[in-house]
């Protein structure tokens, strides 16, 4: 037997006993892979299913896609740098049907789903927060309990004196023992309880962070409730994203913060003569020729008064010139393309999450060229393909509570996604306490689409499509005094017959 036979055959072995079962289809792939560590990268991937689950050939063709590992007959996107300032990467794939077909000839198909703007009326009293945090628990524990793996579930206030069982809970505090165990205080809508998680899976408790809802499977011995595992809410292992029938494209950009100096003006008009079929190779202006939707993950412009000593930085320091300096660029996307925007912290609406949309009082010129701009985050659908934008204010939280480095947001957007929520840390990124959470990712969306940190990154997660989508605005002096590199001009690009994704880069 060789050495990768016998790899596949202890990969079986592994995927079943991880809770997955195997189609005929799938095993026969698994069994003809020669790279072993595609191999390995399976297993890892089944063992991330929180229930029991049949990985079919599609599955474990797209884990190997979505790995980008060198696997025969699967295609890994690579770019290269061509004259004119745009990428070129292999992009057959992302151009793979009807090459005839351009966005003029096709109809928009867009629709919105959730839009925070028009429900949003919290008051901020104490009443308010306690509906707020009960709303959240409430609706990410029902998440739980629609599992098939969520079967001996007790209140707190019913789990002394159980053998076993499983308690939902919100975090209330993380704390350490010198042993290496973590000790945690869960509370439900009733009552509060620790929670030992005892060395040999302390691991796992590496990626919780406070106000998160969660489920602890273990046994109560009287004083504490002793964890053995550890479930989020997360995303099936076996979602199946939602895909166009029509090959039209998705652009996706963010924080573009017109009006400030380091807006980056050429890298930007640069992007906008690529739209307009006049940059690029052959290959890349057809790419242009089918982008349907240019979506924008707020922080459209760099706003006025947003931190102390902000006018020394600025070119446009009035509001509404910003956005009408932001119409004019934006006036040169060809009409056929619909715009959707969000806003962010640094635009014209309040700072606490969830964000309405810009009032017309400011966004005027945006409004009268056409875009559509909803509230922050906002779910909509295009071509079928379900979108949640989000600007992304909480990824900060998220980077230092999980030690996860500045230069890979998407690790960060896995959590949220992980979490079922948008901001899950309460007190640092400022949250109203509307009556809903709008911030619960109650349905699953195909693309999650931020901004926020200025740095590109992009990765699928458990079929998902994760795009953080970087920036047009060069290093701040502020980025600069906390070691923050942005990746600006970079738009990710989506084929939504495919979701196949592939760069651009315009700096």
């Amino acid at each position: 037997m060789t050495e990768v036979a016998y790899t596949a055959k202890k990969t079986i072995k592994d995927i079943l006993a991880a809770g997955v079962q195997l189609t005929p289809e799938a095993l026969k792939i698994i069994l003809s892979l020669k790279n072993p560590a595609v191999v390995l990268e399976i297993v890892e991937e089944a063992k991330k299913a929180s229930e029991a689950v049949v990985l079919t050939r599609r599955d474990v063709e797209e884990i190997i896609r979505n790995k980008k590992s060198s696997v025969e007959g699967f295609n890994v996107q690579v770019g290269r740098k061509e004259r004119g300032g745009v990428a070129s990467p292999v992009i057959q794939s992302v151009l793979e049907s009807e090459p005839n077909i351009t966005a003029k000839d096709v109809e928009e198909d867009f629709q919105v789903i959730l839009d925070p703007t028009s429900r949003i009326g919290s008051n901020g009293t104490l009443d308010d927060f306690i509906k707020y945090f009960r709303d959240r628990y409430m609706r990410l524990s029902n998440i739980f309990l629609r599992r098939g793996d969520i079967k001996r579930f007790y209140k707190i206030s019913e789990i002394d004196g159980i053998k076993e069982g499983q308690i939902i809970g919100m975090v209330r505090e993380i704390s350490k023992t010198r042993s290496g165990a973590v000790i945690l205080e869960l509370e439900d809508l009733e009552a509060s309880i620790k929670v030992m998680i005892p060395e040999d899976i302390a691991g796992k408790a590496r990626n919780l962070m406070l106000d998160q809802v969660v489920c602890i499977e273990g046994k109560s011995n009287g004083n504490l409730f002793i964890a053995n595992n550890i479930l989020w809410p997360d995303v099936p292992f076996n979602h199946k994203p939602r895909r166009a029938e029509d090959p039209v494209l998705a652009v996706f950009i963010s924080d573009t913060h017109v009006g400030s100096r380091e807006f980056l003006e050429k890298p930007f008009r640069k992007f906008l003569e690529w739209l307009q079929g006049d940059r690029g190779d052959e290959k890349t202006r057809e790419l242009a020729k089918r982008v349907k939707y240019l979506i924008i993950a707020g922080d459209i412009v760099d706003g006025v008064g947003v931190y102390p000593g902000q006018e020394e930085d600025l070119i446009i320091d009035e509001l509404y010139t910003q956005y009408e300096a932001t119409a004019k660029y934006l006036e040169d996307v060809p009409d056929y393309i619909k715009i959707i925007a969000i806003p962010g912290g640094h635009d014209a609406t309040r700072q606490a999450l969830p964000q309405p949309a810009i009032p017309k009082e400011y966004g005027e010129p945006l409004y009268e060229i056409g875009v559509e701009i909803l509230g922050n985050p906002a779910h909509f659908r295009i071509h079928g393909v379900e979108v949640l934008a989000f600007h992304g204010d909480s990824l900060n939280d998220v980077l230092i509570a999980l030690s996860i480095e500045q230069s890979q947001p998407q690790k960060a957007m896995v959590e949220l996604l992980r979490g079922r929520h948008l901001a899950p840390i309460y007190g640092s990124t400022p949250i109203a306490p509307e009556p809903v959470d709008f911030l619960v990712i109650e349905k699953i969306p195909d693309i999650l689409h931020c901004g926020h940190l200025h740095v590109n990154g992009q990765e699928n997660y458990r079929g998902i499509t994760v795009i953080n989508s970087g920036t047009f605005q060069a290093q701040t002096s502020y980025q600069k005094s906390m070691g923050l590199t942005p990746t600006p001009g970079k738009p990710y690009i989506v084929n939504l017959q495919n979701l196949k994704v592939t760069q651009l880069e315009f700096a």
